[in-house]
């Protein structure tokens, strides 16, 4: 027997990887805006460069961000792609003074790499293990600094080199916090997610094996135990045989315990009105049935057949156990009650003792009222011994597992209504939203 555990859980749609392609893109974004800015300085600092390492500057440094931003967009070497930016960078710097004319050239004017100097923490930020990206962050402002300092870099004071670097130190700082924790939250997000997801399949798999214990429980309790109570008690070659049907009908019913699945086709009310009609007509004792309300929608399979099998729990309860002096055994269903016939035959041991049955004769009903869209409900009621509800033990079948339980694992209620001497009323609704009748 199947126990699937459910359909599978639709991928998370806020995830570690998709904060990593966000960033990228923009930071492959930001990128080329501080490189547009860097282009007027660029231009006014041509005089100082040598022509050939300021072509090549500029194409290395605007040419590394625009690979990373292109990878961004196709979600393909991002690492690799920042990591290039950052480390290109870093050479850059360390190879700026080869770059200018001679060093009193330079004298004044800020180098145009200043506008990239975020861009390329950002780079380190998103290629980088943290601890790297730290180290990065404040390895970049002071080179940066000392290279101010330098003929080559502008030649300023360390006061103003200081102020650049610690303005570098800050912002760049700010960036990779930011990268930082929008990772974490990510990344603890998805562990979430894996972990929600593995206990609920945990959870799905065993509601499924509970429902298949719960089918085959009801299965054993209707059909092989009667059986087997029905061979001990045969004393006739006419007992004998039907006990040996009996047998025949519960091995069948385990072998096909698995037919009652979610896929089966709706089936409308109707078809539970006739089965119970027939069921009133059919067992020995004398079954008054009404139907009342709206009865012209459909129900799942299951439904209608967990339905109309609490029905004939509760009735044949009714027949074996409302007045002690009136015991006629009941006789299957006959008639056109479907394939998935599940007609009880019970144990009588199976309930409580019972007050003593009162003069008067015991009378039965089924009322069925449909509620449309809303639903319907079933009450078995008879005017019988009764009993107290409360005293019924907790590992008694009957109730437990061939009504209750067998209406709850299709999303309905039952509700048992008697005390000793005024009689029993079995009510199945379904939906469980509370007891109409």
């Amino acid at each position: 027997m199947s126990t699937e555990a459910g359909p599978p859980l639709s991928r998370p749609r806020f995830s570690r990887a998709q904060i990593d392609s966000t960033l990228a893109r923009l930071e492959g974004l930001f990128g080329f805006g501080f490189a547009l800015l860097s282009l007027p300085v660029l231009s006014a600092s041509l005089d100082t460069l040598k022509p050939e390492w300021a072509w090549g500057v500029a194409i290395v440094t605007f040419g590394s961000i625009a690979v990373a931003f292109a990878c961004s967009l196709v979600g393909r070497g991002i690492r690799i792609s920042m990591a290039l930016v950052a480390l290109l960078f870093v050479l850059t710097l360390l190879l700026w003074p080869l770059a200018v004319r001679t060093p009193d050239a330079a004298l004044g004017v800020q180098p145009w790499l200043w506008y990239i100097v975020i861009v390329a923490i950002g780079a380190a930020g998103i290629s980088f293990p943290t601890r790297w990206a730290a180290v990065y962050t404040v390895a970049v402002p002071a080179m940066f600094a000392v290279l101010r300092i330098l003929p080559a870099g502008g030649g300023v004071g360390w006061e103003l080199a200081g102020l650049d670097a610690v303005y570098a130190l800050v912002l760049g700082s700010f960036v990779v916090i930011v990268i930082t924790t929008l990772r974490t939250a990510a990344s603890q997000v998805d562990a979430a997610q894996t972990l929600a997801a593995r206990r609920y399949a945990d959870a799905a798999k065993r509601h499924a094996t509970e429902q298949e214990r719960t089918r085959v429980d009801t299965v054993i309790h209707d059909r092989v135990l009667s059986s087997l109570l029905a061979a001990a008690r045969a004393a006739t070659p006419a007992d004998r045989t039907l006990a040996v049907q009996m047998a025949e009908q519960a091995l069948v019913a385990l072998h096909s315990a698995d037919a009652e699945s979610d896929g089966a086709a709706d089936q409308p009310v109707v078809v539970l009105v006739e089965r119970l009609r027939a069921l009133s007509g059919t067992l020995d004792a004398e079954i008054a049935f009404e139907q009342e309300g709206d009865l012209g929608g459909v129900l799942p399979a299951r439904v209608l057949e967990g339905m109309y099998a609490a029905a004939v729990q509760a009735v044949v309860n009714s027949i074996r156990h409302a007045d002690p002096d009136e015991r006629p055994a009941p006789a299957a269903p006959a008639g056109n009650v479907g394939p998935a016939d599940t007609t009880a035959h019970l144990d009588i041991e199976d309930t409580v003792p019972l007050a003593p049955a009162g003069p008067r004769r015991v009378t039965r009903s089924i009322r069925m009222h449909g509620w449309g869209v809303a639903g319907l409900t079933v009450v078995i009621a008879d005017t019988g011994a009764g009993f107290d509800v409360d005293a019924v033990p907790a590992d008694r079948l009957g109730l437990r597992i061939s009504i209750r339980e067998r209406l709850s694992a299709v999303g309905g209620a039952a509700h048992v209504r008697s005390a000793p001497g005024a009689g029993t009323s079995v009510i199945l609704e379904w939906p469980d939203e509370g007891v109409h009748a």
